[in-house]
């Protein structure tokens, strides 16, 4: 089981490559920098301010996955590394066998008091008979 960390940053990475792509589709086609066309204009496309969010998301997705990778590695504390631990398989097991194990416990102790609750029930309605 590969650590989620290691997942997350995986992700990142292929999403900002895949946002780069975008940006270079958006460069090569004309539609970056944006511009406004003009009437005379025969191959222009016209485009808007909204253009710059592939860019920046690209940044943005490719910055998180460095500090992400730079936590991994080096150990350094991230608050994408409280997201998304950098714990081995062995580790994530335990884990998940304690919360198991303790909604267990608290699943029996709720039953536990549902079943004293109605044993004082059953015992008041004996003495009211």
């Amino acid at each position: 089981m590969e650590a989620p960390a290691h997942a997350a940053r995986r992700l990142l990475f292929g999403l900002g490559f895949a946002l780069l792509l975008a940006t270079a589709f958006a460069l090569v086609d004309g539609r970056l920098p944006p511009a406004e066309c003009l009437e005379d204009e025969y191959n222009c496309t016209s485009s808007n301010e909204m253009g710059w969010l592939i860019p920046v998301a690209t940044i943005m997705t490719l910055l998180s996955g460095y500090i992400l990778h730079i936590g991994i590695e080096k150990g350094v504390n991230s608050p994408l590394l409280k997201m998304f631990p950098a714990t081995d398989s062995s580790t994530q097991r335990e884990i998940i066998s304690m919360d198991i194990l303790d909604s267990q416990d608290e699943s029996s102790l709720s039953d536990a008091w549902a079943d004293l609750e109605q044993g004082l029930l059953s015992s008041k309605e004996g003495e009211e008979e």
